[in-house]
């Protein structure tokens, strides 16, 4: 029977993708791969690399990253492909090239994110939005394109926008990472979780970079035990967590105590069988799926 190489020359997809169902290889894994990639199965690309990633990496870093970024981008898919380049940056060096990919990444995300078509608004639409708008999707609009203005054209409306209590806590979320991001350097006010705070954003870390955010999503997926509607689930309700939550340090628990409430969180929001007799971990459970809940939905 053909190899691997010669059937994927003979563009034999489905039965290389067939073969592989069990392998551990990371050559047979790169193909299957590349074979669901030639069938436009994008979906099954993106949870196998999931699923492999430990493998795939290891081997084929260079190809990995490329293949990885083309489809998240090519699905819109911007905030995944943050978090997945701030995993490739946390893996150890590999070559100039791998850094220099890496690097040019940054700025591609940025420009496929905004596009020179999108809408551009007046500092008057900025401020007014941000001081007074209630409607959720016209905020939406306005929050999520400010990085495409000078941060010091709308600070004041900013500053208004980040105490209001009439607006959707998520939306108070991006804005304060926002400043974050910026590095902005100056006490502020912030209606969190736990009431007013102040906060200097410049000292507060970016909620999705930190080596126990890595580790808290590394040991879900361990902990999912390749279910990978579990992984994924179990990841979506961690980020909505820290949304829900920043900037309150939620690292006071463990990140296997994290990794181990969220997995437990996910079994019971897909409605398989949950057998834990920790109580630790279910008074962790119960704090987590409180503040989830309570959050209300964001309806755009």
């Amino acid at each position: 029977m053909d190899n691997l190489d010669s059937l994927f020359e003979k563009k034999e997809y489905e039965l290389i993708v067939k073969l592989t169902e069990l392998s551990s290889d990371p050559k047979d894994l790169f193909l299957r791969v590349s074979s669901l990639v030639a069938l436009g199965k994008s979906d099954e690309v993106l949870d196998n690399i999931e699923k492999y990633q430990g493998v795939l990496e290891k081997k084929y870093p260079l190809q990995l990253m490329k293949l990885h970024f083309e489809l998240l981008l090519s699905k819109k898919l911007f905030d995944e492909a943050r978090l997945v380049l701030k995993h490739y940056e946390n893996l150890p060096y590999v070559s100039q090239e791998v850094e220099e990919f890496m690097s040019d990444m940054h700025s591609r995300i940025v420009q496929e994110e905004n596009p020179k078509g999108r809408k551009t608004y007046s500092l008057d639409e900025i401020c007014d939005v941000l001081e007074k708008e209630t409607e959720p999707s016209k905020i939406s609009q306005v929050v999520f394109s400010l990085k495409d203005y000078n941060v010091n054209i709308y600070i004041d409306s900013l500053k208004i926008f980040l105490t209001r209590d009439d607006v959707h806590p998520n939306f108070r979320t991006y804005a304060l990472i926002l400043l974050v991001d910026y590095k902005y350097d100056e006490e502020i006010e912030f209606l969190s979780l736990k009431g007013m705070i102040k906060v200097n954003p410049k000292k507060l870390f970016p909620p999705f970079m930190s080596k126990q955010f890595n580790e808290v999503c590394r040991l879900i997926g361990e902990k999912a035990n390749q279910n990978i509607t579990l992984a994924e689930t179990a990841l979506h309700l961690f980020n909505c967590f820290i949304i829900d939550t920043y900037p309150i340090d939620i690292y006071q628990h463990s990140e296997d105590e994290l990794a181990e409430a969220f997995i437990y969180i996910g079994k019971t929001y897909l409605n398989i069988e949950v057998s834990s007799n920790d109580e630790n971990i279910k008074k962790i459970v119960n704090n987590i799926k409180y503040i989830i809940e309570s959050t209300p939905d964001l309806k755009l």
